[in-house]
């Protein structure tokens, strides 16, 4: 029997997204408060939990997209969730509690959101209006929406589907967070944008602006130039220059800002580091139903340019040079920037697989990081990730909800050693993704896209071909600290030995702050630094910290205070 669709039925398009609540009728605040909300641009479906059942399959069969599943507690909940997650895997599903829920019924709830059955609780209203209850629908529809893409282009990508750069701007825009949409220059829509901005296809990719702004094949420092971002540095000097905006850079940046340092952040790339390209990070504090790395990184990028930080975008470190304390950040481009202090937040890079048929592929079906614009051109194809760390199991839990398989494909005979458990019993609950262990990847072959996999077993090197539309490798680490010079001391593998690790004897080891490098004023912290956590709160700590080590080098050796002015210190 369908459910009633009550007072939205009247004014239902078949375009709309479907709100489907599961609770008793007698719940009349909760009904009124979503319609009087949400009914203009969704279809509100109202009833019985033991109706959700034939409605969701309903809906499924009619291809609707749900994008937000309501459940009260009954016994039916955890069949209502299965059939969701199975018929509507990108809806978000909320669990419906009471403000004053009794401890079993909180813990019941909590132990189906620690399965992976919804995705959190929402509080029901109490008043009218009940703005915390609507700001938790909220960000579950804003979380829907980022997965299924919005209709507002900020940016317009044009391109071949067999163009790497084209996936690689797409790949920058979805990291920073910009609403964007992406055609082939031989499709319908793709043809019409190119007439729309009065160009042709001679030279790809074209990229335009919501303002009407046209770049034909635009370098990285182009889109950011006229998207509004700061790609050089002011005039003067920085108290501090942090080089990288990864959770540790970010987080040095609000820091330093907030207590009163000119500041310049220089990020090469894209904001976010590694963490960046996780779909959707559970574990941070403050989160509980997570949060994408993207988001994060956007959020910490506001608050940084709040307190006044320069964010510097597509500055790539070539060079540290020192002239008493002066440090100078040599930028590839010819820019200088000069700092009385230096934090490196450089982070790691993807260690990409030495196969020349995989080479051919990079950006044509082969990706380093998780490549989260990839996720829904990848819908109904067979799709490989190989990694065995927590940004692997992120990506393949996200690649899940539009392939139609998953295989995670790992050297090791185990994931518990570099994986979060939490992110193993994700896995082992995705009906689509496996494990295969004692394998790698050893071949790619593909009409000028990747269709196929080489896979090695490395028990007995036996070889088998395998279907694959897209592999995402996220392994290995590769440090960022080749431009620096030798006198800032790195570990075997390049990472950088901070505190009482460096013995280098360049100055008193009890003179050396925990995050200091052998090179006075320069500090590291985060993935770049020897021996750190590896870990995106334990980044973010470590590049708060290293804000109070700043000051007190400041203050001791140069007998500067973060109390001084608010310009920038006059170039010297």
């Amino acid at each position: 029997m369908s459910m009633p669709r009550g007072e939205a039925r009247a004014e239902a398009e078949p375009t709309k997204p479907v709100i489907l609540i599961a609770a008793a009728p007698a719940e009349v605040m909760l009904r009124n408060q979503l319609l009087s909300r949400y009914r203009t641009d969704y279809e509100l479906l109202f009833g019985e939990p033991a109706a959700a059942l034939g409605v969701l399959d309903e809906l499924a069969e009619a291809g609707r997209a749900v994008a937000l599943v309501l459940v009260s507690r009954s016994p039916h909940v955890r069949s209502v969730l299965g059939a969701v997650r199975r018929l509507h895997p990108h809806a978000r599903r909320g669990l419906l509690v009471a403000w004053n829920e009794q401890r079993p019924v909180r813990e019941e709830m909590s132990e189906i959101i620690s399965r992976g059955q919804a995705d959190c609780w929402v509080r029901r209203p109490m008043s009218s209006p009940d703005e915390r209850f609507h700001r938790d629908v909220v960000e579950l529809l804003d979380e829907w929406w980022r997965h299924r893409g919005t209709s507002f282009e900020a940016v317009t990508v044009i391109g071949q589907r067999q163009s790497a750069r084209a996936h690689e701007i797409c790949d920058l825009l979805q990291r920073h967070d910009f609403p964007y949409g992406s055609y082939d220059a031989d499709s319908p829509a793709g043809s019409k944008a190119l007439t729309r901005a009065g160009v042709t296809a001679e030279r790809l990719p074209v990229v335009v602006l919501h303002d009407g702004t046209v770049l034909v094949d635009p370098t990285n420092v182009d889109a950011a130039n006229a998207l509004g971002a700061r790609t050089r540095p002011r005039e003067g000097v920085y108290d501090v220059a942090i080089v990288g905006a990864g959770p540790a850079g970010l987080a040095a940046a609000v820091y330093a800002g907030s207590e009163g340092l000119r500041t310049a952040l220089i990020e090469r790339q894209s904001m976010g580091g590694q963490a960046g390209t996780s779909s959707l990070i559970r574990n941070y504090l403050g989160f509980p139903r997570g949060i994408s790395g993207a988001e994060l990184a956007a959020r910490a990028l506001d608050q940084a340019m709040i307190f006044g930080t320069d964010m510097v975008y597509g500055g790539d470190a070539s060079g540290l040079s020192i002239a008493g304390d002066r440090r100078t950040l040599h930028l590839a481009d010819g820019t200088a920037i000069s700092a009385r202090s230096v934090i490196v937040a450089t982070g790691i890079a993807y260690r990409q697989l030495d196969n020349p048929d995989l080479r051919a592929f990079q950006g044509l079906g082969v990706f380093y990081g998780a490549a989260m614009s990839e996720a829904r051109a990848l819908t109904g194809e067979h799709v490989y990730v190989v990694g065995g760390g927590n940004s692997a199991g992120q990506a393949a839990i996200h690649l899940a909800k539009f392939a139609k398989h998953v295989t995670i494909a790992v050297r090791s005979d185990s994931l518990a050693q570099s994986m979060s458990d939490y992110l193993i019993q994700d896995i082992s609950r995705t009906q689509n993704i496996d494990v295969r262990y004692g394998v790698e990847v050893v071949g790619a072959s593909g009409d000028g896209w990747l269709e196929k996999l080489t896979l090695r077993r490395t028990i007995d090197r036996r070889e088998e071909t395998v279907a694959a539309a897209g592999l995402f490798v996220l392994i290995g680490a590769q440090p960022y600290t080749d431009w620096l010079p030798e006198s800032v001391h790195r570990d075997e593998h390049g990472y950088l030995i901070t505190g009482p690790a460096c013995t280098c004897g360049s100055c008193p080891t009890g003179d050396r702050r925990l995050f200091e490098t052998s090179l006075p004023g320069v500090f590291a912290v985060g993935d770049v630094r020897h021996q750190s956590n590896k870990r995106v709160a334990s980044a973010v700590g470590e590049g708060s910290v290293a804000i109070r080590m700043v000051h007190e080098y400041l203050t001791r050796r140069l007998g500067k205070t973060a109390e001084a002015g608010r310009s920038l210190s006059p170039v010297l």
